[in-house]
């Protein structure tokens, strides 16, 4: 392996991102150091879902687009790591409109292939498959559309509005996959995510492509394990030290000053990592220029009293709920996100309100009868529950901008840009996340070996 001691690398964010990529690099025999305004190897990724270690055990599963597997490789190289923190997870798509029968899309083989299967006959297939690739090279301005979702509470003349299940199952896909309404999001980028290339979206065998990740596992084991590879390597870590602006020439960043008055100085064959969120992101360096739009996650948590067997998940084209995580002893009904809590009313009636869509949906759409796996709470008739309002683990750069994620250019030849923000063709999430890592990973090998 070629010499790494000419230059120092500097990683500013220990979440997942920044963790990952430092302990890679320090087991590559580079000087490392992990900086974070909090404690580094805990977990942000998912942290809208309450995991701190007292409450983790009602994290969602995180259920996730992963067509390469490119989550899974990385804790492979990991033997202590058990390799059920990455599962196959078994995803269904319902889809209601009007007073017609439920469909039900089956989405563990290629969503791609799927949507197009689920059209009658050849020709509708054709055109169906022809539209999708056809969308991938669209005006980044276009949208997917704020699609109407009737429910089975919904009166007559709205359940009947024209529409089909193709364009519903779209938008769908996209509240998911992007974390905020389906008309702030880019249809040109979810149609890349959707048929990444012409052969997965002929191909009449593939490979699941949605994977579950275990919050539990990973708080308890998978990052605790990372940290102790990346202290035995050499690294070091700099906690609860927050970066508070970058000094530079105009070609290389020259200083790094903290909020602590602390100041590292540069030399100019050191490297600086930015492993941030899209909003620290640009507070810090201001000339990348694109404000991130917030994007918020609304989630019910239901205790159970008899685990699932497997993480299971169901996206719908409901007017309250997106999608509802099965995962251990627990149901996470991650709602709607144009929907909001009304002013009339107390936590607890909307908690029976999502409850009892619950029992209905799954009942419908995945043959589950959650009223007898529920323990219901004493003089109610709905489990125990948490609500979780904060802001979403993947906010997504305004809408104009979602599609350009990949030409986004740091202002430094030493500085390098690392997170779910910066791949190319991949919805914010997991398998973006581990995706620049391995880019950045190539970028700073060739830097620091110059």
């Amino acid at each position: 392996m070629a010499s790494f001691t000419s230059g120092r690398l500097h990683v500013i964010g220990g979440g997942l991102a920044g963790a990952a990529l430092a302990t890679l690099m320090a087991e590559d025999g580079v000087d490392v150091t992990l900086y974070d305004e909090a404690e580094p190897f805990e977990s942000r990724w998912t942290r809208g879902m309450q995991t701190a270690p007292k409450s983790h055990k009602t994290a969602e599963p995180e259920i996730f687009y992963d067509p390469q597997g490119l989550v899974a490789d990385y804790f492979a190289r990991f033997p202590e790591i058990p390799t059920k923190l990455i599962r196959s997870a078994h995803c269904v798509m319902g889809l209601k409109r009007g007073r017609r029968k439920p469909a039900v899309i089956q989405l563990d083989q290629g969503i791609a292939h799927a949507l197009v299967a689920r059209r009658l006959g050849f020709v509708l297939r054709t055109i169906t498959a022809i539209n999708l690739w056809h969308q991938r090279f669209s005006s980044e301005e276009t949208r997917v559309g704020n699609s109407s979702f009737p429910s089975d509470f919904d009166p007559d003349d709205q359940a009947n509005k024209p529409g089909t299940y193709h364009r519903d199952a779209l938008a769908v896909l996209a509240e998911v996959l992007f974390s905020m309404p389906a008309h702030r999001c880019s249809s040109a980028l979810l149609a890349r995510v959707l048929a990444p290339n012409l052969r997965s979206l002929l191909s009449k065998s593939h490979e699941p492509v949605f994977s579950a990740i275990d919050p539990i596992i990973l708080n308890d084991i998978a990052l605790p394990t990372l940290r102790e590879r990346f202290i035995t390597s050499g690294g070091n870590i700099n906690a609860y030290t927050k970066l508070g602006d970058i000094d530079s020439t105009s070609e290389y960043a020259t200083d790094l000053l903290f909020d602590d008055d602390t100041q590292i100085v540069l030399k100019p064959n050191d490297a600086v990592v930015l492993a941030l969120h899209p909003r620290p992101l640009c507070d810090t360096v201001p000339d990348i220029g694109i404000p991130p739009a917030p994007a918020r996650r609304q989630t019910m948590a239901f205790e159970l009293r008899q685990s699932f067997a497997e993480p299971r998940c169901l996206l719908i084209s409901d007017d309250i709920v997106r999608a509802i995580y099965c995962s251990r002893r627990h149901i996470q009904v991650s709602l709607n996100s144009s929907f909001h809590l009304p002013s009339d009313g107390t936590i607890d009636q909307f908690a029976e309100r999502i409850w009892k869509r619950c029992v209905w949906l799954c009942s419908q759409y995945l043959n589950m009868d959650l009223q007898a796996r529920s323990q219901n709470g004493q003089d109610v008739d709905y489990p125990n529950f948490r609500f979780i309002d904060t802001e979403a683990p993947f906010p997504e750069f305004n809408p104009g901008f979602a599609a350009f994620r990949h030409r986004l250019r740091p202002p430094w030849k030493n500085l390098f840009l690392c997170g779910d923000s910066f791949p190319a063709d991949y919805p914010p999430g997991p398998a973006a996340l581990f995706a620049s890592v391995k880019q950045v990973r190539q970028q700073l090998q060739g830097f620091l070996t110059q």
